[in-house]
């Protein structure tokens, strides 16, 4: 059963603070801090030495906002209708003072198919599975060279084919810090200000959804989908009647029909497993047993020709005139294998 929920609010800046410890690499000093350089001038006037004259100047460090987002770890195939999946990345600040991020999950436009139940998340449990609390979408606050692992999990939905691919991205974009909550978007300083004031330059570059000096950075993983492509095929032949026996026999009352039932997988496609193969028999046939062999009623793992005749298998037994139907199991059909269940019929 899918979830309904999209993605929820934030978790609490204790979580978020216990997250934010993995070192990354240094910025420099630090935004606000004061740097202050003396000079000082000797000199003599007729031969005697005079009052050395000094100055003083001091400057305020601006803040360099950057940030960075990576994909961690492999990205493996999936499959159509599979829920939960989970993918993971790590937001870095690189800026020369705290900052909180902004987080979203998006895709690129005209996807081959549309990711459901998207939820930013920490896994807090570490049982690589978004659970019920786990939910964000910002970082409060992430000191200077610190970063914060965050997970995305998402569905795949039913419609999705063999072969389809599109990206899961993850977007960190740098707010003013807070507790609990973050603050406004950070932007450029329009204009340089006095030099003990605080300017802000944003310099992060591009990830893969973003542009350069935006205060933002993207990355994704691709979610390729490796699924089964299943097609199945049901063909009938008459095999016997009353007056012309087996010898070009006609669908009259008392002939003897088969079903051929092809279960076929695409080349290439992931194999399909657990198959089952149900047949509600039409109300004007009735189920002949042990049309194959002493005790054969109906024939599994079988193949077929080029003309549609089934043929080989294993033989199932049974069932008996009573039966309306027909369920049974198949092996499992790799990709570009065709597997049969064939069973026959009287006319009523």
């Amino acid at each position: 059963m899918k979830r309904s929920r999209q993605l929820l609010g934030a978790v609490s800046s204790v979580a978020l603070v216990a997250f934010s410890v993995t070192p990354a690499m240094a910025e420099g000093t630090g935004a606000g801090e004061i740097i202050q350089n003396n000079v000082s001038v000797s000199f003599s006037v007729g031969g005697v030495e005079q009052t050395a004259v000094e100055a003083t100047d001091e400057f305020t460090v601006d803040r360099k906002i950057n940030v960075t987002v990576a994909a961690v770890g492999a990205s493996p195939t999936v499959s159509a209708n599979q829920d939960g999946v989970v993918r993971q990345f790590t937001v870095t600040n690189l800026s020369n003072d705290t900052v909180g991020f902004d987080l979203t999950a998006s895709q690129v436009a005209s996807p081959d198919y549309t990711f459901e139940n998207v939820t930013i998340f920490v896994d807090s449990n570490s049982n690589g599975a978004y659970d019920a609390g786990e939910e964000i979408d910002f970082i409060d606050s992430l000191a200077p060279d610190a970063s914060f692992d965050v997970w995305v999990s998402f569905d795949i939905p039913a419609t999705a084919t063999n072969g389809q691919s599109t990206d899961i991205i993850l977007t960190a974009n740098a707010h003013e810090a807070g507790s609990g909550s973050i603050g406004a978007e950070i932007i450029d300083t329009a204009t340089a200000n006095d030099k003990n004031g605080i300017d802000t330059v944003l310099a992060d570059l591009s990830g893969v959804s973003d542009s350069d000096y935006e205060g933002d950075y993207s990355a994704s993983h691709t979610i390729t989908v490796d699924a089964a492509a299943v097609t199945v095929v049901k063909t009938s032949r008459v095999v016997w009647d009353p007056v012309n026996l087996d010898s070009s026999p006609y669908a009259i009352p008392g002939a003897r029909v088969e079903y051929c039932i092809q279960v076929s997988n695409a080349s290439g496609a992931a194999t399909a497993t657990g198959i089952t193969v149900s047949d509600t028999l039409p109300a004007e046939v009735t189920f002949y047993p042990d049309a194959y062999g002493t005790t054969g009623d109906v024939m599994v793992n079988g193949t077929v020709d080029g003309s549609g005749v089934c043929s080989g298998g294993s033989e199932v037994n049974g069932y008996t005139t009573a039966n309306t139907s027909v369920s049974e199991a198949l092996d499992d059909v790799a990709g570009g294998e065709t597997k049969t269940l064939y069973f026959t019929v009287t006319i009523d």
